[in-house]
């Protein structure tokens, strides 16, 4: 009775690091969302300030086609005043282009507004974009650095895998049955008891069950919790070895 419970007690201790490793699989890629999702943060705030400056360049274009005809529709202006041939069409000449010349004006001070800002939002937009590809190239290192890591703690988890089938193959069938059931419910399955005490749910042994277990004559349950339970001073002492 004493090496199937010493099997089932190096089992169990597999199984332990068979979940921990499964457990840091699935939990490693998880380290990358924070960064995944400030990435994404940056990049649709990128999207929006690249939208936001071809506007604004598109706008600027225009205006500065406006302002090429309108030069172009100064000089005919000018040309209607040199060639006017009375007073009344020379003023009339002369206010078209007056007006003209305002209106060029005008529009070459709201060009010259944009222009200083639209630099900035050049140079801000450059800076964003450097921020976002280093935030990338990041992300890209680390999943490379975690998928690496993900390789060996499954080739680790496959190892104590094939560990584990040539310990369960030296276990009792029906015992391995009791424990794989209790595992899937409770996490730990083989507990010592303590002080009269089930060392996994800490209810009170009954006493005749503390007689038998003391007898080591076969692997008893807790009745509460099913939990496959021994005295551990009489497995550390030896016990009987059947």
């Amino acid at each position: 009775m004493k090496e199937q419970l010493l099997l089932l007690q190096e089992l169990q201790a597999v199984d332990a690091r068979i979940l921990e490793l499964r457990a840091s699989i699935e939990s490693l890629p998880e380290k990358l969302k924070p960064a995944k999702q400030d990435l994404e943060r940056l990049e649709a705030l990128l999207e929006q300030e690249k939208a936001q400056l071809a506007d604004t360049e598109a706008w600027r274009a225009e205006q500065e086609n406006l302002i090429r005809r309108e030069e172009e529709a100064i000089k005919e202006a000018k040309a209607k005043v040199q060639s006017a041939k009375n007073s009344r069409d020379y003023a009339a000449a002369n206010r078209e282009l007056e007006n003209k010349r305002r209106s060029l004006s005008e529009r070459e001070d709201e060009v010259l507004k944009v222009s200083e800002p639209l630099k900035t939002t050049r140079e801000t937009v450059a800076a964003h974009e450097r921020d976002v590809e280093s935030l990338r190239a990041k992300i890209r290192e680390e999943e490379a650095e975690i998928q690496a890591r993900v390789r060996e703690l499954e080739d680790e988890a496959q190892t104590h895998s094939g560990e584990r089938q040539e310990k369960a193959a030296k276990i009792d069938r029906s015992v391995l049955k009791r424990y794989e059931m209790v595992l899937r419910r409770r996490g730990v399955a083989v507990v010592p008891v303590k002080d009269g005490a089930c060392g996994g749910c800490h209810m009170k042994l009954p006493p005749q069950l503390n007689n038998e277990l003391a007898r080591f004559e076969s692997i008893k349950t807790c009745p509460n919790c099913q939990r496959l339970v021994y005295r551990i001073e009489l497995l550390d002492e030896g016990g009987d070895d059947s």
